[in-house]
Parts: structure tokens; sequence; C-alpha cells
């Protein structure tokens, strides 16, 4: 792994796991996790306990066994990270919903977070007072990404997408997958069809840029987060004042990493 890049942790389900004091979180903050889901099922069955009733329901309900240990470690990973800034226990956080789904914490309203998780990897976004929303997806060769683009993407993303070299034309589909994404969960809707009236602009050295929204011409701040080349992940929040923090987790406590 570079030094540069965003690992993905794993959490320790058990006693122990909450540093001590609590960590800081500046207003102009987003602190980014990157969380390993693949766990024993001694410790994956310890973790089931932290979830709420809804969320014990939800994986009942996956029928793969592989997929349904992935959703209890996101979501009780979740639930430790954020007793780690809360100093409270995983088990005991409420969380409760908007009418469009997105969660928040009832007794905490400050605190701002949200989740992502694929093929056995999540990332976790933390923020206060501020909304957050953070996307990541796996690179799979084989999945037909101009076929995908033009039946979704607008016309300029379809034009970035195959534009360049060929081997990063599934790392530029994603680019603009994980770019919407991660806006609409910022507004708490979820990806908001037609995809097409929308396009994303990037910097120059492709690290951030905006998400440009067909219907109002409003511009979304986005940011590429430093990840394994196997993976795309970015995150969007309001305004441009705040900076991205990477903790890392150690036997020592918590770290703010690159």
């Amino acid at each position: 792994m570079n030094n540069e890049e965003l690992p993905f942790q794993r959490l320790c389900f058990g006693p122990g796991r909450a540093p001590v004091p609590p960590i800081c979180l500046a207003l102009n903050e987003i602190h980014i996790w990157g969380l390993a889901l693949d766990i024993d099922e001694t410790e994956c069955a310890h973790a089931f306990t932290w979830l709420s009733e809804d969320e014990q329901e939800r994986a009942h309900r996956l029928v793969s066994e592989q997929h349904r240990r992935r959703y209890i470690v996101a979501h009780a990973g979740l639930r430790q990270l954020l007793g780690c800034y809360l100093g409270s226990s995983a088990e005991s956080i409420v969380m409760e919903r908007t009418p469009a789904g997105k969660p928040f914490l009832r007794d905490w309203p400050s605190i701002c977070f949200n989740l992502s998780h694929s093929h056995g990897r999540a990332l976790v976004a933390i923020t206060k007072e501020r909304d957050v929303g953070v996307d990541l997806e796996q690179v799979r060769p084989s999945v037909d990404v101009v076929g995908l683009a033009k039946r979704f993407l607008s016309a300029q993303d379809q034009i970035f997408i195959q534009s360049g070299n060929s081997t990063g034309l599934h790392e530029r589909f994603l680019k603009a997958w994980v770019a919407r994404e991660a806006v609409f969960k910022a507004a708490g809707t979820g990806l908001t069809f037609p995809l097409k009236d929308d396009h994303i602009e990037l910097t120059d050295d492709g690290r951030a840029g905006c998400l440009i929204l067909g219907r109002t011409q409003e511009s979304k701040p986005i940011r590429f987060l430093p990840l394994e080349p196997e993976w795309i992940g970015a995150v969007s929040s309001g305004g441009t004042d705040w900076v991205i923090r990477y903790p890392i987790w150690n036997e020592s406590g918590v770290s703010l990493g690159i």
C-alpha cells in the first residue's frame, strides 16, 4: 500500500473498542474511514448484537451469507466509529431516519455521517453540522461501462469516459457514478433520475471537481479519495471550506493520518 492511500482497516468487535477520550472533530473537518468487512464468525455474531432491531431484520432478509455478514460488519462498524466520537457504546446509539430514508442521530443531531459499502469494503464519513455523502465502488473490468454510460449518463460524461487511455475507461465511468451518488446521498435523496441531466467537471489533476445539476446549473463540490487502484470513492458536502482527514485505528488509540 502506498503511504498516501486511505487504508481499509479491520476494526475489532470486542472489549476495549472505544478510544478515550472521544475523537475530536473540528467544524471544518470530514473524517473518512476505510473498513475491511470480512471478519470471523465469532466477531460477526458479536457485531450483530450492536444493531437495531430494524437492522437485524434487514440482515436476516439477505439470502447470501456473505452479503449478510458484510452488511452486519458495515453497520456495526459505523456504530462503533460513531461511539468513538460520542464517548458512547455502539449498541446504545439510537438512529432515526428522515422521510427520505437518510439516517441521523436522535440524541446528537449535530453529528452527521454517511456509509457506503461494496464487495467487502466500506467507507464511513463523519462530520459536524454539515450534510455529507460518500460512495465507494470496485473497478470491475467485465462490466460494459460504455453501454451503461450511454443508457444513464449525460453526453458530457460519455465524452469524458471515452477520452484518454482505454485502460482507464472503467475508472472514469466510476468517477462519474460515485460523484452522483455522493452528492445525492449528502442531499439525503439517493440517486435522482434521470442522471443524464447532470455532468461532472474535474480539476486538472482529477482529484476533485463538481457535479453540475442540469435542472438548476447548481455546482456541488466533490473530492475523490486516495484508494487502492481497484477502488473508486468520492465524498461531497456543502461549501468548499472543508478538509478531509483519514483517521488510523491502532492499539494506542486513533491518529489522524494523511
